[in-house]
């Protein structure tokens, strides 16, 4: 744990006047089964994230290492560029319709977020591009502890994998891949595979990042 970036990122999310609002403190020393987790996953316009657009937001909790799908979150956002409909589904009908402004959405789920670890699969860029609104509506960096379900994968094939690759490894079905919900509650049952014998160990002994 980089506890100088910990405070660098603290400082600068203090200057928000939104930080009441979004901040929770998380005890690292708690149990891990003790812990709130929101899973979540993005859909945008391209991997770019300094050029990508941001499509929708789906994201699961887990509490008591169980996965509450009644807290569930799932948001389509107003966008003026729709790309790549053939990977994600989402069209320009499916904006029109249920689309959110994107200060809304990003609001919405700062809050739903806040307490929490966050957790993901290549988490790092779902975040950034996340943190791209969040900067830019209120001045505020993504400050949750989070966790990339990568990292357990890696540690036990020994090697890199895609959400697919792994989905096909262990054999889950699915509806609805990239899909941002449908993906959030996949990635949800694959973290608790592994973490889930690690539920009375503490936080910290998780591989938890800033």
């Amino acid at each position: 744990m980089n506890f100088l970036k910990k405070i660098l990122l603290l400082r600068k999310a203090k200057s928000s006047p939104f930080f009441g609002e979004f901040y929770q403190e998380v005890d690292l020393n708690q149990k891990v089964k003790d812990t709130r987790f929101v899973v979540f996953d993005c859909e945008a316009t391209e991997l770019d994230v300094k050029k990508a657009k941001l499509l929708s937001i789906g994201a699961v909790e887990v509490k008591n290492l169980e996965i509450d799908l009644f807290g569930s979150f799932y948001e389509v956002l107003k966008s003026d560029e729709i790309k790549g409909a053939e990977i994600h589904g989402i069209t320009r009908e499916d904006v029109e319709k249920h689309g959110k402004e994107p200060r809304e959405v990003i609001y919405d789920f700062l809050k739903y977020i806040r307490g929490s670890v966050l957790v993901g699969y290549y988490v790092k860029f779902d975040v950034a591009l996340i943190e791209k609104y969040s900067l830019k509506y209120f001045n505020y960096p993504i400050v949750n502890y989070k966790v990339d379900l990568f990292s357990f994968v890696k540690r036990e094939y020994r090697r890199g994998m895609s959400l697919d690759d792994l989905i096909k490894e262990l054999g889950i079905e699915i509806r609805a891949r990239h899909n941002a919900l449908e993906d959030a509650y996949v990635t949800a049952l694959l973290f608790l595979k592994y973490v889930y014998p690690n539920g009375k160990y503490k936080l910290r002994d998780l591989p938890i990042f800033m």
